[in-house]
């Protein structure tokens, strides 16, 4: 016979999903997605409701709710779905295995300690909580549970919650790959927070702080820009004026991630304010300039400028981009993008010193606030910086790779080409003039 637990009473609290981020994680279709974000920001609770949304929606429609350890689900999402999520006499827990639904719908609990609860069984959705917990063979195993065979739901999908980890953890390398989406929840996105339940998060030290207040991937230890604060040096956007100096940097990419980022300086107060970033892969070189050209030609527009004046002053290119391709027979990289109306100088390559440029720009001088800022909206260089991590064989260096991984620099890299620029211009170029 099934057992039930005690029904809990009518909801005090309707659950409201305030932000965008959460409604468009409910509202993707794609197979593998990722609530990320600090403590206490209702990752759970968020996916939980979706979870239950889909039962009720979905006559019959099979789920599944995954840890690492079948007893963890007990005291986490097990009590949060009882006391918050399933409403009175909605499903019941059968003989501590599954909540059964009238429709016919079923939430399995399963841990991947007994992967025969998986794998048995095909799946419309599962939810996988605190996915850091788990290995790469263990989240690949759950895909091949959500393959949409005998579906139910008209699509399939395999969620997810958990709080930043170290950069080298395999879901971010799936993401990088393509495979996987994260969304990024904060604080703001939770409705019931309280300045008393985000005390104990602001009181944390090292990378805990980091990650559980601020919500960055970084490593438990050797956080190389430590002088990064996302309170400070995050802002939101604004139309950048038409009189303030601009530049740009690209580090370039093929395989790995190109990226491109726009520069620009108030004259008043000299901040440097990094508003625009272009970063993808699989785009060749004269992609990459056509895509850089649009958007330098867009914002011309948006600022109605004319003619042949110049809204940005120069454009600096990683130095790999001036290389002759001979075995190719091709021209430079720095080449195609000069034909394409970038014209590429190319950038200092110091690496220690760049490093030290952009951490003067990251702390404040005396009474003088920290010079760098960055658009909300350069989403990558904002994720990684706070990954990149110390070399442990040269201090004053990062780290290429992270446990054998390459580490995602090419944001910082690019940042590092333009405050470097910004502090020591390239020489202008020479050419040879005629007289008379």
């Amino acid at each position: 016979m099934p057992s039930a637990t005690a029904e809990r009473p009518a909801d005090p609290q309707a659950y409201v999903a305030f932000g965008d981020v959460v409604l468009d994680f409910a509202r993707y279709r794609g197979r593998e997605s990722v609530l990320e974000g600090p403590a206490d920001t209702g990752k759970s609770r968020s996916c939980l409701e979706y979870v239950h949304g889909c039962c009720e929606k979905y006559p019959r429609a099979q789920w599944a709710i995954v840890r690492k350890t079948r007893s963890s689900i007990t005291e986490t999402a097990q009590k949060t779905y009882e006391k918050w999520v399933r409403p009175l006499g909605r499903s019941r827990l059968w003989h501590d295995l599954e909540y059964r639904y009238p429709n016919g719908s079923v939430i399995v609990l399963a841990g991947m300690d007994e992967p025969s609860r998986i794998l048995s069984s095909e799946f419309d959705g599962i939810y996988v909580q605190q996915a850091e917990e788990l290995d790469v063979e263990e989240w690949e195993t759950l895909t091949t549970r959500v393959t949409g065979r005998g579906a139910v739901m008209p699509y399939v999908r395999l969620i997810a919650d958990m709080n930043p980890t170290d950069p080298g953890f395999q879901l971010y390398a799936r993401e990088a790959a393509g495979h996987v989406r994260f969304f990024q929840v904060r604080h703001a996105d939770n409705p019931t927070i309280t300045e008393a339940r985000l005390a104990p998060l602001r009181a944390l030290t090292g990378y805990r702080l980091r990650r559980l207040y601020h919500g960055e991937r970084v490593a438990a230890e050797g956080m190389y820009f430590t002088e990064w604060d996302p309170a400070i040096h995050v802002v939101d956007p604004f139309p950048i004026p038409a009189h303030w100096t601009r530049w740009t940097a690209t580090d370039y990419g093929y395989a790995a991630p190109f990226c491109h980022l726009a520069f620009a300086r108030d004259p008043a107060t000299r901040t440097v304010y990094v508003h625009r970033e272009l970063y993808a892969a699989g785009l060749h070189d004269h992609q990459q300039a056509a895509l850089v050209t649009d958007r330098i030609r867009r914002e011309r527009e948006s600022l109605k400028l004319e003619g042949a004046s110049r809204l940005y002053s120069l454009h600096v290119g990683d130095p790999s981009m001036f290389a002759k391709r001979t075995e190719v027979n091709l021209p430079s990289i720095a080449s195609v993008y000069q034909q394409k109306g970038v014209p590429l100088v190319p950038g200092m390559n110091n690496r220690k010193h760049g490093w030290s440029v952009v951490r003067r720009a990251l702390v404040p001088d005396g009474d003088t606030p920290s010079r760098l800022r960055v658009f909300r909206t350069c989403t990558n260089l904002i994720r990684t910086l706070p990954a990149m991590v110390v070399d442990p064989l040269d201090d004053e260096d990062l780290a290429d790779a992270i446990k054998g991984k390459k580490t995602e620099d090419h944001a910082v890299d690019a940042l590092r080409y333009g405050l470097v620029a910004e502090a020591s211009p390239p020489a202008p170029r020479v050419g040879e003039a005629s007289f008379g």
